[in-house]
């Protein structure tokens, strides 16, 4: 079967984001109960992937309606099922427009003379302690890092909706710009990706108890 094959209007840079969240109750207080949930595992992708110095893309990104004018393409792949049911997401890629600030998650990315990754605290996606908007780092080639982030949520009596803890891991790794990119149409297999062994962290864990 021939592989489509698109060629960019300009060279498009591509992201690769590793997520883990875990979200639990006080029986999960310690740790070690947490520990296997938190521990980056090898992870089945299907969001698309770079192999020889050719970019392949799942051919849904098509249907993305920021796809033909993006300079900025994410590969997003989840650590737990539990990642992705909490985002409530169904689609594994963002086409990003860097002229304008981009919503990530609960960060935001800026292009200034470089591009920026911030954080965005907001109370339902991180919890308490409150965290101020900062800069966390200029995203670069060669440099994964991963950013380690907790909170928790307070009951409320109008849901009946007990106190929760969120736990949410990132990892982020430029990995370069291309001009065009093969896409791959279903059925087609999963590759199994890793996170970066060598990586600087970021640890924004705070005490919860």
């Amino acid at each position: 079967m021939k592989i489509q094959q698109i060629q960019f209007k300009n060279p498009i840079k591509i992201i690769q984001v590793f997520r883990n969240i875990n979200v639990y109750g006080k029986e999960e207080k310690s740790f070690e109960l947490r520990k296997d949930k938190m521990t980056w595992k090898p992870i089945p992708s299907k969001s698309g992937y770079v192999l020889e110095n050719e970019l392949f893309l799942p051919e849904q990104i098509l249907r993305n309606p920021d796809f033909n004018n993006c300079d900025l393409i994410i590969l997003e792949d989840d650590n737990t099922i539990q990642s992705l049911s909490f985002l409530h997401k169904k689609e594994s890629n963002y086409c990003f427009i860097t002229t304008r600030p981009n919503q990530l998650d609960i960060f935001e990315l800026r292009m200034k003379d470089a591009l920026e990754l911030h954080l965005k605290y907001g109370y339902f996606e991180i919890g308490t302690p409150e965290r101020k908007n900062f800069k966390l780092f200029d995203i670069k080639q060669q440099q994964p890092v991963e950013i380690r982030i907790n909170g928790k949520t307070d009951a409320s009596l109008s849901s009946r909706r007990a106190r929760v803890f969120k736990e949410q891991y990132y990892v982020i790794e430029y990995i370069g710009d291309f001009s065009q990119c093969k896409l791959l149409k279903e059925p087609f297999d999963a590759v199994v990706k890793m996170v970066p062994e060598e990586r600087k962290i970021i640890d924004l864990i705070k005490p919860l108890w």
